[in-house]
């Protein structure tokens, strides 16, 4: 029974991906927001790491650059979102 619910999960519609896809993808900007905020309102230094920091700017560019090259709108949408969240945290704690 539970092979038969795995296999329908991973063999449903595309769009139900592309739902999960953007929940998911939406989850990680809230929590990337909520860093952002506690970044802008320290009043001490941050401490968060430059590997951090720089990593996953990187990592939102490739997954980016992933859902454009294979057009796939959810991976887009949320990495764009990630991307220029990152990058803003990135500015406040250089800044």
């Amino acid at each position: 029974m539970l092979k038969t619910v795995w296999h329908h999960l991973l063999t449903s519609n595309e769009r139900y991906w592309d739902f999960a896809g953007i929940l998911f993808g939406g989850i990680g900007a809230f929590a990337l927001l909520g860093q952002l905020l506690s970044e802008i309102n320290r009043h001490g230094e941050s401490t968060l790491s430059m590997t951090f920091l720089f990593g996953y700017v990187v990592v939102f560019m490739f997954w980016l650059l992933y859902g454009v090259r294979f057009k796939r709108p959810a991976i887009v949408l949320t990495n764009s979102a990630c991307l220029a969240l990152q990058s803003m945290i990135v500015i406040v704690v250089i800044g």
